[in-house]
């Protein structure tokens, strides 16, 4: 439905049922809408065959790709030790390469995509880099990528 100001409408207010036919009488303005808006059926039919036609059109990623982080590579301590490490028991200790280490108050557990996580969120074993404080606590632990681990570190 149309409402025509009083000015198009020859001076008065006039509703006008939205029609392109040249036989409703509509003025020309009104028949030539091109943003005119879509019946609710049509938009979301157009919605989901859109939706449809972009995932048939998408390729899909590839997984080997998905664990690789996408930005410029991180800088691993060169002191920093190498092992693997078993999800911490929330006792204050995690175990890395079969021996038994405290975590310090302090410590900073880093994802492959270098973000920080706390200990609970580490569910399965992993490979990973550490650095020991001077009592001998594990104070920063980082998450090894694929490409990571390849590079030899000191156990």
């Amino acid at each position: 439905m149309i409402v025509l100001h009083g000015s198009e409408a020859g001076g008065r207010w006039q509703t006008w049922r939205s029609c392109r036919h040249p036989a409703c009488g509509l003025p020309s303005a009104v028949r030539l809408v091109y943003n005119a808006t879509m019946d609710l059926p049509a938009s979301l039919l157009y919605s989901v065959l859109s939706a449809i036609a972009e995932a048939a059109l998408t390729p899909a990623p590839n997984p080997q790709l998905l664990n690789e982080p996408t930005a410029i590579a991180r800088s691993l301590p060169e002191e920093a030790r190498q092992g693997v490490m078993l999800p911490p028991q929330g006792d204050g200790f995690v175990t890395i390469g079969g021996r038994q280490l405290p975590l310090s108050p302090a410590a900073q557990i880093r994802s492959r995509q270098n973000l920080i996580v706390v200990p609970a969120q580490v569910q399965t074993p992993v490979e990973v880099v550490y650095l020991t404080d001077a009592s001998g606590a594990v104070y920063r632990v980082w998450m090894l990528t694929a490409s990571e681990a390849s590079v030899p570190r000191p156990r």
